[in-house]
């Protein structure tokens, strides 16, 4: 889930670099997924950087990831990340992607990192034939909810569903 808090005046504008994450960056990744977590009052994370190495790499990804690095006292300094995966459109018979996390540290919110991971994810899909991208949102987050319609319109009339849990496994055939 995405979710972005606002907290102080806007920083400095530092050059901000997006990549492709590495197997190096485990430990930024899932310390920054545990803020994400924790920003919205849920409990941390399970994603550690062991969940990282397994599901992001390997010959079955199940995501990938991009970093933001701004330039920092010891060298480049991991300051925001976006988690995203494969999706396909039957409609239309295209190929995109689904944010599934976005997440800048509050000391380096509004300084345009997060729109760079998002501009970063997106060039990706299309790199990659791609044409849409989508994400969700909780509907209290009113900060990055605003921060999601200056890149592109909510939808009205869509409503997102899950299974998690007992109600997962009653899907599947569990119980």
């Amino acid at each position: 889930m995405l979710r972005l808090r606002r907290a102080g005046p806007e920083p400095a504008r530092a050059p901000v670099t997006v990549r492709a994450a590495r197997r190096d960056d485990a430990e930024a990744v899932a310390r920054l997924a545990r803020l994400l977590s924790l920003s919205d009052g849920a409990r941390p994370s399970r994603f550690t950087a062991e969940a990282f190495l397994r599901d992001g790499f390997g010959d079955s990804p199940a995501f990938r990831a991009l970093v933001a690095e701004i330039p920092g006292a010891f060298g480049p300094e991991v300051v925001g990340y976006a988690l995203y995966y494969p999706g396909y459109d039957t409609d239309r018979a295209t190929r995109g992607v689904y944010l599934a996390d976005l997440y800048v540290l509050e000391t380096r919110r509004r300084g345009g990192v997060g729109a760079a991971l998002v501009r970063g994810v997106a060039r990706t899909c299309r790199d990659g034939g791609g044409s849409w991208m989508f994400w969700s949102v909780l509907k209290r987050n009113r900060v990055a909810r605003r921060f999601y319609r200056s890149l592109a319109p909510e939808l009205r009339d869509i409503v997102v569903c899950a299974a998690f849990g007992t109600g997962f496994e009653r899907l599947a055939g569990g119980e």
